[in-house]
């Protein structure tokens, strides 16, 4: 299981990693090639995985439904041996049982010993070499599933051999590892015994299993030509020069929905093909994944011929135009302009306590969200406007925005400095991140994250995650090579940081926040660099640290994650360092959608009110769809699952 959910995952990151080949900024001179090779080979990889996929929930069913690895060992015993009336030599049995053995317990053990040397540990490299067994045991079933398939073809009886040999394996319960033992009993259903190989004693073993592979290699290769000849079969010929073409085009311009219908056909007719051909290689789950994967790349396709509206963003709060203290109501059932949060002084979010910054400069959490809510506005020039509305007016000095980047730029940051409120003091800059607005954003936001999040999927079927020590979960998560183009989404950042960072000389404290995946970027970021960060919903980075470079401790020491309840987004991955869960209802008490439970505006609304805002600003305006006037005079106390956890 836990080797079918990381080639999933893994299958899945180059689906997503093709749709997201223009917002990966790299400078290789080839990169168009490997974008257009990466999308021309989608269908194929799409299909590997159906394939794969297939064969290890074969492998499964078989560990639950039938005698362990007994439908495997009858597999490779019907591709080495074709003839139902001939049972296998004494010697090819060995052989067999004594691989299988070997894969299933020797190569664990092995590479568990050899990580005991190295310092790892001994169960971590059980476990790791528990993984490669099974991915080798998946490519040993297929490759004799398909060579049984190519032996039909051929006119033999290699599948009416597979029956016959499962039948009796499984009559007598012949696991792998006893039927050298139980040969006797075995031989006696077959008419006649094959002659064992020739050679010398030493070579007894392995000189059967060398002729019966180079026959089945030989067989694989000796169908392609005929097949190819065969007038049914230039119909797949076609199809795939017209997917090379269409993939050709689709670099130059051409309509992504004529590009989906042409991938959707080139997988469903070359599917038609192979299972006609090989009736038995692919079976239900090939098809899920298959109708799964089509679906998913026609809907992005399809998608992304509709631009996601460029909206301009209003600001969370104003600054108050007159003074005042506590809640006054301007009409009644109305919030009220100025919120300085509930008088008896229960505060149910510790996040309401803290500050960031210089403490000639500090901020609240609200500050920082109004601050990541900036991020999401396209025109750079009216976020100082958007910064004058929020900050204005405090009795405090006016901050200013001092870097932009491009609003499509990934990822794209802000760069607020806040100066101090008496002279020589220390300022704040806070570098703020957007996140997810647009299908850039979105193929990248899955493209990496999607290994761990499709490990989580299994996970919740049988709970891997937890079985598994968690650096062995982080080096397999660890082993999926990122493109030097993805890395630069927080190396670039990183060096704009520290090139501001040398310019202030230490005169500022330097903070950074985020939403989405910006805020998964703006941690990332933040652990490398050891500097604070607030974020909003954003996926964790604990299994995904050794793949970008994190230890777990710098995670826990820098960032504080707000994590609203049924917001599905930061529930990726896991996270380290503190976590405040907020509450996330409707005005009318009941538990709201996920995605309004994403939105940072909404995020920004409950915060505000349970903590209230010490600077007075108004947050009737934004927060008047999601709160209720009820529940600023009866704040919300946390339910008891909501406290333990």
């Amino acid at each position: 299981i836990m080797a079918l959910a990381l080639f999933a995952g893994m299958i899945t990151e180059v689906f997503f990693a093709v749709f997201a080949g223009d917002a990966i900024q790299a400078e290789e001179q080839d990169v168009e090639f490997q974008v257009w090779f990466m999308f021309w080979m989608l269908p194929f990889a799409v299909m590997a995985l159906a394939l794969v996929g297939d064969e290890m929930s074969d492998l499964v069913l078989d560990a639950f439904d039938r005698p362990p690895l007994i439908w495997t060992l009858a597999m490779v015993l019907a591709a080495l041996h074709q003839d139902r009336k001939w049972a296998p030599a004494q010697q090819t049995c060995k052989l067999v049982d004594f691989a299988v053995l070997f894969l299933t317990e020797g190569v664990p053990l092995i590479n568990a010993v050899l990580c005991c040397l190295l310092g790892t540990g001994f169960w971590h490299g059980y476990m790791q070499g528990g993984l490669a067994a099974a991915i080798l045991c998946t490519a040993i079933s297929f490759w004799a599933k398909l060579t049984i398939c190519v032996h039909d073809v051929k006119h033999s009886h290699a599948q009416k051999a597979l029956r016959h040999i499962y039948h009796v394996l499984d009559k007598h319960k012949m696991f792998p590892g006893i039927l050298r033992y139980r040969y006797d009993i075995f031989r006696t259903h077959f008419e006649k015994v094959a002659e064992p190989p020739l050679g010398c004693a030493g070579f007894k073993l392995w000189s059967r299993f060398v002729r019966d592979g180079w026959r089945a290699f030989k067989f694989l290769c000796s169908g392609i030509v005929p097949f190819m000849r065969l007038p049914e079969s230039r119909l797949v010929v076609v199809t795939i020069l017209g997917w090379t073409l269409t993939s050709v085009l689709s670099l130059r311009g051409l309509p992504v929905v004529l590009s989906a219908l042409a991938m959707m056909l080139t997988v469903a007719m070359l599917s038609f093909k192979m299972t006609v051909q090989f009736p038995s290689v692919a079976g239900p789950f090939y098809n899920i994944v298959l109708i799964f994967f089509l679906c998913v790349a026609m809907g992005m396709e399809a998608g992304t011929a509709f631009s996601i509206s460029v909206q301009h963003v209003t600001p969370l709060m104003t600054s108050p135009r007159s003074g005042g203290s506590g809640a006054r109501v301007a009409r009644e059932g109305q919030l009220p302009s100025v919120w300085l949060g509930n008088s008896s002084g229960i505060v149910p979010y510790a996040v309401c306590q803290m500050e960031w910054g210089s403490k000639d400069a500090l901020l609240s959490c609200l500050d920082l969200a109004a601050l990541s809510w900036m991020a999401y506005e396209p025109d750079c020039n009216a976020i100082s406007g958007l910064l004058g509305r929020t900050f204005g007016q405090l009795g405090r000095p006016m901050p200013r925005m001092e870097q932009c980047a491009k609003y499509d730029a990934l990822p794209r940051y802000v760069s607020f400095y806040f100066p101090p409120e008496r002279t020589n003091g220390i300022g704040t800059r806070v570098w703020a991140l957007k996140g997810t607005s647009t299908w850039r954003d979105i193929y990248t936001d899955t493209k990496l994250f999607s290994t761990i999040h499709v490990l989580q999927v299994f996970s919740s079927v049988v709970p891997i995650l937890s079985l598994l020590p968690l650096n062995l979960v982080q080096s397999i998560v660890g082993a999926v090579s990122l493109r030097r183009g993805e890395r630069r989404l927080w190396e670039d950042l990183e060096k704009v940081v520290r090139e501001q960072q040398a310019v202030s000389k230490g005169r500022e404290r330097v903070l950074l926040t985020g939403h989405s995946l910006g805020g998964g970027i703006a941690q990332i970021v933040a652990a490398r660099m050891q500097l604070p960060a607030l974020v909003f919903s954003s996926p964790g980075i604990v299994y995904s640290a050794r793949r970008f470079g994190l230890s777990e401790e710098q995670q826990a020491r820098h960032v504080v994650v707000v994590m609203p309840d049924h917001d599905v987004v930061p529930r990726v991955d896991r996270h380290a360092g503190v976590v405040q869960h907020i509450a996330c209802r409707g005005r009318d008490g009941l538990h709201a959608s996920a995605g309004s439970c994403h939105s940072l505006d909404k995020t920004a609304c409950e915060l505000w009110r349970v903590c209230g805002d010490r600077l007075g600003r108004d947050f009737s305006e934004t927060c008047a769809p999601y709160v209720a006037l009820s529940a600023l005079s009866a704040p919300r106390v946390l339910s008891e699952p909501e406290a333990e956890r």
